[in-house]
């Protein structure tokens, strides 16, 4: 009866090992698991923050440049073409300098 006991209680505290094990185990791929979503959730703010960035800018451009094709439309229109020329010139020359 004695080593009925022994044994029943090895085999329970076995059994408690292995269940805890297990549970650490899964504890640790749902940490894995978390840890990967987290840095995926990261990646997507940065590229939405990007992309929200690139749309202002997309904007700010539309803007500058329908200002600039009603600004030449106007001194076209008016037969000012060296004025238009100019300015023509002097957008160049920004865009060159920034390129530099």
């Amino acid at each position: 009866m004695l080593i009925f006991t022994i044994v029943l209680t090895i085999s329970q505290m076995i059994i408690a090992y292995l269940i805890f094990n297990w549970e650490v185990k899964a504890n640790t791929r749902q940490e894995h698991a978390n840890n990967l979503l987290k840095l995926r959730l990261n990646s997507l703010k940065q590229e939405t923050s990007l992309i929200q960035e690139s749309i202002t800018a997309t904007r700010v451009l539309r803007h500058d440049l329908r200002h600039h094709y009603r600004l030449l439309y106007a001194l076209l229109k008016d037969g000012d073409t060296v004025a238009a020329l100019e300015h023509i010139k002097n957008q160049e020359e920004i865009i060159q300098s920034m390129h530099k």
